[in-house]
């Protein structure tokens, strides 16, 4: 009796996993978007310069099409770059400040500090060292994308089962050993959680870097394609631009969020669930 009981309660956790997945979030937006509509067509019916209708954002995406693909490409092309970079620093500097309790009580607070510093002040100085275009923008993004990860790498490194740490030191294992075999791998949900928070600020990093720095051009991206439509009072194309800014994040996000629970789905609980 028990044996057919398991693919009926897989085919329930299948249907539930489609029921959250898809046609949760399209009934959703089809809500955001009849919302939209009626906020439209009656509040600012008279000033669709504010608020244009859905269609016209449609409209507006077709026609420009070519304009938004190459802002959107030249986005995320600077996007990845700053969040490479903010993967290997970040990782890299926690696991070097896990080797030693003075080191990080000594630089961790520093950390905080340059976190805590809103980009838009840091931005002057970074395009006096790195002039305008494009390496001022990756250094932003990059900036934006450094601190999940560092701070959640080295949570989770500090945070490594003490017994096993007492098993290792047992078999007379050496510091770069015991990091690379055993607190990387206990670390490794703490480094997807800050991967995926670092994906989608790197998208943020590189639009506001666009914003403040600049770059003229079919390489501008989409930061400046905003401006300039906000300039023109081409409010339909705004709104355009900016979801396609809205839907390249989600992308690195749910791109990021597929491969950490990829390498996590065989053994961690956090990931056993995707797996079902």
């Amino acid at each position: 009796m028990t044996a057919p009981l398991v693919p009926e309660r897989r085919r329930r956790r299948f249907n539930r996993s489609i029921v959250a997945r898809i046609v949760i979030p399209i009934i959703t937006a089809a809500i955001v978007i009849a919302v939209w509509f009626i906020v439209a067509a009656t509040i600012y019916s008279d000033r669709n310069f504010l608020v244009p209708r859905p269609m016209a954002v449609l409209h507006a995406a077709i026609d420009n099409r070519s304009l938004i693909k190459t802002a959107t490409w030249a986005t995320f092309n600077k996007a990845i770059t700053g969040f490479a970079l903010g993967t290997a620093i970040g990782v890299i500097s926690a696991a070097l400040l896990s080797q030693s309790r003075l080191l990080t009580r000594t630089l961790y607070p520093y950390a905080v500090i340059l976190q805590t510093v809103p980009i838009i002040a840091t931005a002057p100085i970074i395009v006096l060292q790195f002039h305008y275009g494009r390496t001022s923008i990756v250094i932003i993004s990059t900036l934006v994308s450094i601190f999940p990860v560092f701070s959640n790498t080295l949570a989770g490194l500090a945070s490594t089962d003490k017994n096993h740490l007492d098993l290792f030191r047992l078999h007379h294992s050496g510091r770069f050993s015991t990091l690379i075999k055993l607190r990387f791998p206990a670390a490794m949900p703490n480094i997807a959680a800050g991967l995926r928070i670092s994906a989608g600020m790197s998208v943020i990093g590189a639009t506001v870097g666009e914003f403040l720095v600049g770059q003229g051009g079919a390489k501008g991206g989409l930061g400046i394609a905003i401006i300039v439509s906000q300039a023109q009072l081409k409010t339909a194309l705004l709104f355009a631009e900016a979801a396609a800014a809205t839907l390249l994040g989600v992308t690195v996000f749910s791109v990021t969020n597929a491969i950490t629970n990829r390498a996590l789905r065989n053994w961690h609980e956090s990931a056993l669930g995707e797996a079902e």
